[in-house]
Protein backbone atom coordinates (compact mmCIF):
# COMPACT_ATOMS: atom_id res chain seq x y z
CA UNK A 1 0.00 0.00 0.00
CA UNK A 2 1.19 3.26 -0.98
CA UNK A 3 0.27 6.24 1.56
CA UNK A 4 0.26 9.71 1.45
CA UNK A 5 -0.93 12.52 3.63
CA UNK A 6 -3.62 10.76 4.88
CA UNK A 7 -6.32 9.74 7.73
CA UNK A 8 -5.10 6.85 9.54
CA UNK A 9 -7.52 4.05 8.78
CA UNK A 10 -7.08 2.49 12.71
CA UNK A 11 -7.21 4.19 15.48
CA UNK A 12 -3.56 4.74 17.66
CA UNK A 13 -1.58 5.41 14.52
CA UNK A 14 -0.43 7.78 12.20
CA UNK A 15 1.44 8.18 8.82
CA UNK A 16 5.26 10.05 9.65
CA UNK A 17 8.11 9.48 7.71
CA UNK A 18 6.82 6.82 5.00
CA UNK A 19 5.70 4.71 7.60
CA UNK A 20 3.25 3.82 10.19
CA UNK A 21 4.18 5.50 13.82
CA UNK A 22 2.67 3.84 16.70
CA UNK A 23 2.95 6.49 19.67
CA UNK A 24 1.16 6.36 23.10
CA UNK A 25 1.19 9.03 25.87
CA UNK A 26 0.51 7.01 29.45
CA UNK A 27 0.55 8.47 32.74
CA UNK A 28 2.03 11.89 31.21
CA UNK A 29 5.38 10.33 29.55
CA UNK A 30 5.73 9.93 25.96
CA UNK A 31 6.14 6.22 24.14
CA UNK A 32 7.16 5.73 20.43
CA UNK A 33 6.25 2.10 20.16
CA UNK A 34 7.10 1.65 16.84
CA UNK A 35 7.46 2.42 13.26
CA UNK A 36 5.47 -0.25 10.79
CA UNK A 37 4.82 -0.44 7.16
CA UNK A 38 1.64 -1.36 7.10
CA UNK A 39 -1.28 0.38 8.99
CA UNK A 40 -2.29 -3.31 10.40
CA UNK A 41 0.76 -4.16 11.89
CA UNK A 42 0.49 -0.60 12.98
CA UNK A 43 -2.91 -0.87 14.32
CA UNK A 44 -2.20 -4.48 15.81
CA UNK A 45 0.98 -3.18 17.96
CA UNK A 46 -1.19 0.56 19.30
CA UNK A 47 -4.03 -2.15 20.52
CA UNK A 48 -1.57 -4.74 22.15
CA UNK A 49 0.59 -1.38 23.86
CA UNK A 50 -2.87 -0.44 25.04
CA UNK A 51 -4.11 -3.92 26.55
CA UNK A 52 -0.62 -4.15 28.35
CA UNK A 53 -1.03 -0.99 30.06
CA UNK A 54 -4.99 -1.14 30.32
CA UNK A 55 -5.91 -4.89 30.85
CA UNK A 56 -7.97 -6.69 28.42
CA UNK A 57 -11.47 -4.73 29.46
CA UNK A 58 -11.71 -2.06 26.77
CA UNK A 59 -14.81 -1.01 28.93
CA UNK A 60 -12.65 -0.19 32.25
CA UNK A 61 -10.13 1.86 29.62
CA UNK A 62 -11.88 4.86 30.56
CA UNK A 63 -13.12 7.66 27.71
CA UNK A 64 -9.91 9.41 27.04
CA UNK A 65 -8.12 6.32 25.74
CA UNK A 66 -9.04 4.85 22.15
CA UNK A 67 -10.96 1.83 21.93
CA UNK A 68 -9.28 -1.19 20.43
CA UNK A 69 -8.91 -1.90 16.85
CA UNK A 70 -9.06 -5.56 17.06
CA UNK A 71 -10.31 -8.31 19.22
CA UNK A 72 -6.94 -9.91 21.54
CA UNK A 73 -5.53 -11.99 18.50
CA UNK A 74 -2.23 -13.85 17.53
CA UNK A 75 -0.89 -11.86 14.50
CA UNK A 76 1.07 -13.95 12.20
CA UNK A 77 4.59 -12.62 11.65
CA UNK A 78 4.32 -10.35 14.05
CA UNK A 79 6.76 -10.12 17.62
CA UNK A 80 4.86 -9.05 20.46
CA UNK A 81 7.64 -8.92 22.53
CA UNK A 82 9.00 -6.25 20.22
CA UNK A 83 6.05 -4.22 21.92
CA UNK A 84 6.62 -5.38 25.72
CA UNK A 85 9.93 -4.77 25.66
CA UNK A 86 9.60 -1.12 24.27
CA UNK A 87 7.07 -0.52 27.04
CA UNK A 88 9.47 -1.94 29.80
CA UNK A 89 12.04 -0.09 28.17
CA UNK A 90 10.30 3.60 28.60
CA UNK A 91 9.80 2.75 31.96
CA UNK A 92 5.51 2.88 31.41
CA UNK A 93 4.73 -0.82 32.81
CA UNK A 94 6.90 -3.40 35.00
CA UNK A 95 8.07 -6.70 33.56
CA UNK A 96 6.09 -8.62 36.34
CA UNK A 97 3.11 -6.38 35.12
CA UNK A 98 4.33 -6.90 31.20
CA UNK A 99 4.41 -10.72 32.22
CA UNK A 100 1.10 -11.19 33.83
CA UNK A 101 -0.50 -9.27 31.03
CA UNK A 102 1.01 -11.31 28.22
CA UNK A 103 -0.52 -14.59 30.29
CA UNK A 104 -3.70 -12.46 30.17
CA UNK A 105 -3.81 -12.16 26.51
CA UNK A 106 -2.39 -15.69 25.68
CA UNK A 107 -5.12 -16.98 27.66
CA UNK A 108 -8.07 -14.90 26.02
CA UNK A 109 -6.63 -15.55 22.41
CA UNK A 110 -6.38 -19.33 23.19
CA UNK A 111 -10.12 -19.00 24.93
CA UNK A 112 -11.58 -17.13 21.59
CA UNK A 113 -10.06 -19.88 18.94
CA UNK A 114 -8.34 -16.90 17.27
CA UNK A 115 -4.91 -17.74 17.05
CA UNK A 116 -2.90 -17.28 14.42
CA UNK A 117 -4.92 -15.49 12.15
CA UNK A 118 -3.90 -12.29 10.71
Amino acid sequence: MIATKQRPPYRGITWHAGRWLVKLRHKGVDVTVGHYSCPEDAAWAADLARYMLRGLNPSCWGPKVAKPNFPPSDREGFNPWYVIHRLIWAGVISSDLAWNRALELSAAVRASGEGSKS
